[in-house]
């Protein structure tokens, strides 16, 4: 039998194998310093307990999250993220998903994945959106990630596999979330939870599937979208899968169809009436947006802008406005300002009632150009339209920033945090800005909340207290940055607390 520790080092390594593997985040200054990652998972409760409650579930997931943060493909585009969590809350106002709270976030992975770990976050491949068709498919997939939640599938399995070993349970986790992206992974993650029965976990998957179907489409129902989706896109990637079975797609891999699972689908909306529910504008550009970028380099973005153009010269693009906002992304891209400006102009003309991406990418066009003010422009006025599109927020500070108007920056960018206070882009730009106004104790201050997001108690710690000792804080600010401290350190603390014995 392995050892603990070796144990604890295959966990590690199986843990960089699967889509919420753990890579360093750039902050203001310079990255964090490397960060425990398995072993910051907290423990679950007594061996004896029936259940994992929703509380260490929750705590169970944040714990991933902060690791899932540090990867590089998790993406901080402000756009899709927003968008899919705008999705995901037409979604959770339903009976079915009622009383539970979700996250979701972008991958940046070209195959056709999704995932939900404990606590309501989810993942999306930015490839599973390129792959569905309308947004009624990509909401079936997000409603189905959300059964999986809603039934608390992982912590069932938890329970059921109740383990005294930190390393056992989180295991068990990993074996779920390797699922997801590579088998291989997940059988050997599951290989060292030592007592756990491969069938009855492989069973326990089917029934989870059915389940998070049905939950699926009942979601979809009530929710207005067209149920019919979930049939068109498994469907789908049914045949792809029969027909390419040696390359199926990461999803179908993870979430095995069967015949009796689709004909379940079919037998659950055959009496639905059709919905022809049209796509939202967002839904369109986001779309665009990743097919414009899926490759970033020269020859990627080309390729790109190829075939946005073709579709357009030869009339076969299905949503013109689309086409012209890929190809305005991909001109901003290469830097070919001209050609962007035409695009966007296009785009507006095809959209008259606006879009917050659109004037977004045209404030960005300007300020890549060099012309700061243009963009500031840009942004202010789309940001009294749009006032919720936290992207044209953080352009807006760009543009401040690079006007070098430091003290503007930093009372729209405090502003901006009252409300979006879990931003890490806006506590990055305060930092920069309260640097360039000759207020480094609350640059440091600033970083601190940055590394917090990511669970980088220590390195927080340490900006806290530069800002102590730069002896220029008032005395209301000093003791906020006392308390700070004292709740971080208590935070670091308890995490501490939660590691399995020996770490």
């Amino acid at each position: 039998m392995e050892s603990e520790p070796r144990i604890r080092s295959r966990l590690r390594s199986a843990l960089r194998r699967v889509a919420v593997a753990a890579l360093a985040v750039s902050l203001v200054a310079a990255a964090p310093p490397a960060l425990p990652q398995i072993d910051n998972l907290p423990r679950l409760g007594d061996a004896g307990d029936e259940d994992l409650s929703p509380t260490a579930e929750r705590r169970l997931g944040e714990a991933i999250m902060r690791e899932v943060r540090r990867d590089a493909s998790v993406s901080d585009d402000v756009e899709i993220t927003d968008y899919l969590n705008r999705l995901g809350s037409r979604l959770t106002g339903t009976a079915a998903a009622s009383g539970h709270s979700f996250e979701l976030f972008l991958v940046l992975d070209g195959t056709l994945n999704a995932f939900a770990l404990p606590g309501g976050y989810i993942g999306v491949h930015s490839g599973l959106i390129l792959a569905t068709q309308t947004e009624s498919e990509l909401a079936s997939v997000l409603a189905h990630e959300m059964g999986h939640v809603t039934q608390r599938h992982i912590a069932r399995m938890l329970s059921q596999q109740r383990q005294s070993s930190i390393g056992m349970l989180a295991a068990l986790v990993l074996a779920a979330l390797a699922a997801r992206s590579n088998p291989q992974a997940a059988m050997g993650a599951a290989t060292m939870a030592m007592g756990v029965q491969q069938q009855q976990m492989l069973s326990f998957s089917r029934d989870a599937e059915r389940e998070a179907d049905r939950m699926g489409i009942e979601t979809l129902r009530e929710s207005g979208f067209d149920p019919n989706g979930m049939v068109a896109f498994f469907g789908r990637m049914q045949q792809a899968t029969r027909i390419y079975e040696s390359s199926a797609p990461a999803y179908m891999r993870s979430h095995p169809l069967t015949a009796e699972r689709i004909a379940d689908m079919q037998a659950r909306v055959q009496e639905e009436r059709y919905r022809q529910r049209p796509d939202s504008v967002d839904f369109r550009l986001v779309r665009a947006k990743l097919r414009a970028l899926t490759s970033p380099t020269v020859d990627g973005l080309n390729s790109a802008r190829t075939q946005f153009e073709r579709q357009l010269r030869e009339k076969t693009t299905p949503d013109e406005a689309a086409s012209w906002y890929g190809i305005a992304v991909t001109a901003v891209a290469q830097r070919d300002f001209p050609a962007a400006d035409r695009a966007i102009a296009e785009t507006r003309s095809r959209l008259p009632e606006g879009h917050p991406f659109v004037e977004r990418l045209a404030a960005e066009a300007r300020l890549r150009a060099g012309d700061a003010s243009g963009a500031l422009s840009i942004a202010q006025r789309a940001s009294a339209r749009f006032p919720r599109a936290r992207a044209l927020s953080h352009l807006q500070a760009q543009a401040m920033l690079a006007l070098r108007d430091f003290d503007k920056a930093a009372g729209y960018l405090q502003g901006q945090l009252a409300v979006y206070r879990s931003d890490p882009v806006l506590w990055r730009l305060l930092a920069q800005a309260e640097n360039g106004a000759g207020r480094p104790a609350l640059a440091h201050r600033a970083a601190a909340e940055d590394y917090a997001l990511v669970g980088g108690w220590p390195a927080a710690i340490e900006q806290l207290k530069l800002a102590q000792k730069s002896g220029t804080l008032d005395f209301y600010t000093a003791s906020q940055i006392d308390a700070r401290i004292k709740e971080l350190q208590a935070e670091y603390t308890r995490e501490q607390g939660d590691r399995p014995p020996g770490h």
